[in-house]
């Protein structure tokens, strides 16, 4: 009965079979670890509106819907945005010329305002400066005509 080519056969066909099953094993490990990490993932990361909308809100308070308008038209919600003719850069696309007046008063670069958190913060000295001046704070995004005291949204 001991035939040592029954064992050999049988030997040979139980080697595959654990492989097969620990591989199975693994299988039902690691595919709804892997599932679970990319729900994980995709719930937590922000899209480029969700942070630009999140950067906006941290600056513009009650103004917040306004200003979210006003990204929207003029960037898109997109952060790197640069117009190519005259410089604008970022959200609310502040303009090159006041470069020094952001320099002096945030001690940020020009360059840096592709930040959104950064862009937000800026526009929103902006509007307070222009509000104090013309008491139109939104008259930096008025297209075709200057400041309107009290003036609503312009977007």
């Amino acid at each position: 009965m001991s035939n040592p080519q029954h064992t050999a056969a049988s030997e040979d066909l139980s080697v595959p079979t654990t492989v097969a099953r620990r591989r199975r094993t693994a299988l039902r490990v690691v595919l709804p670890l892997l599932a679970l990490l990319t729900v994980a993932f995709a719930t937590t990361a922000c899209s480029p509106e969700e942070t630009a909308k999140d950067a906006i809100a941290k600056y513009w308070g009650k103004n917040t819907d306004c200003a979210e308008r006003i990204v929207d038209r003029e960037s898109n919600f997109q952060a790197g945005a640069v117009n190519k003719s005259s410089g604008a850069t970022g959200l609310f696309q502040l303009m090159p010329s006041h470069a020094k007046w952001i320099k002096a008063t945030y001690g940020y670069e020009f360059s840096e305002m592709k930040d959104p958190y950064k862009n937000a913060r800026v526009a929103k000295g902006l509007s307070n400066e222009a509000f104090r001046y013309w008491g139109d704070g939104w008259q930096p995004w008025r297209i075709g005509s200057g400041a309107q005291r009290g003036g609503g949204c312009p977007a």
